[in-house]
């Protein structure tokens, strides 16, 4: 039984292979050049059928291999896939929480520098305190100069202060800082005209809280701060 070949090509780009049986007469002693060309013809088919499947195979493999690949790469519930993260603060973020702390922490530096300044001749009128302070801060310390005034007196000496900023709110971009010290006033006195030393108790470390805003057009200055007794840091 040898089959005659017919091949034609369909939509799909593939090739369908159809045969029509027929009968053909050989001796079983004798293979003529006809039958080995049919031979030589169904091979050659048995062939293309092999490689058609192998073909299918591996272009099923593909896209199972691309699903797999996808749900690795986009942390959904794909083999592989990871959970997703919280987003990390972003570097804008940070960047304007650490300066705004800079400048908070300017401001409170600034402050006592005014202050110490002004302390010399207990002038509660010393151009450079409103540079730094506002509010209940520069209330605060504009009356203790008036004070020492009154009295013929003024601040002499040197403080120590290592101020951090500990607090800032809002996170993304801060409008208020919190600012923690221990403010060391031992060599930073009170003394009368004549030089004479009125304290009565000596100076020490203090703990000191101040609250820095950002005033907009005015900048950031100290709007409040409390300094507490002796030994307290």
């Amino acid at each position: 039984m040898i089959a005659d070949l017919e091949i034609w090509k369909f939509h799909g780009g593939g090739t369908v292979v159809s045969f029509e049986a027929g009968q053909l007469d050989v001796t079983e002693s004798i293979v003529t050049s006809s039958e080995r060309r049919r031979r030589e013809v169904r091979t050659s088919y048995q062939h293309q059928v092999a490689s058609l499947r192998y073909c299918r195979f591996v272009a099923a493999v593909g896209v199972a291999l691309a699903v797999v690949l996808a749900g690795c790469t986009d942390g959904g519930t794909g083999i592989g896939g990871n959970s997703p993260t919280a987003p990390a603060v972003s570097a804008p973020q940070q960047d304007a929480r650490g300066n705004a702390e800079e400048l908070a922490l300017d401001a409170y530096r600034g402050m006592w520098r005014a202050y110490a300044k002004a302390g010399l001749t207990a002038d509660a009128n010393e151009p450079e305190l409103p540079q730094y302070a506002s509010g209940a801060a520069l209330k605060t310390l504009t009356s203790g100069l008036s004070s020492y005034r009154s009295k013929g007196h003024v601040l002499k000496g040197e403080y120590v202060s290592n101020p951090q900023a500990t607090a800032a709110s809002p996170l993304s971009r801060p409008a208020t800082v919190t600012v923690t010290d221990c403010l060391n006033d031992i060599n930073f006195l009170v003394y009368d005209a004549s030089g004479n030393r009125v304290d009565d108790e000596p100076g020490g470390r203090r703990a000191t809280r101040a609250t820095v805003s950002d005033l907009g057009a005015e900048g950031w200055k100290v709007t409040s701060f409390g300094v507490q007794e002796v030994g307290t840091c």
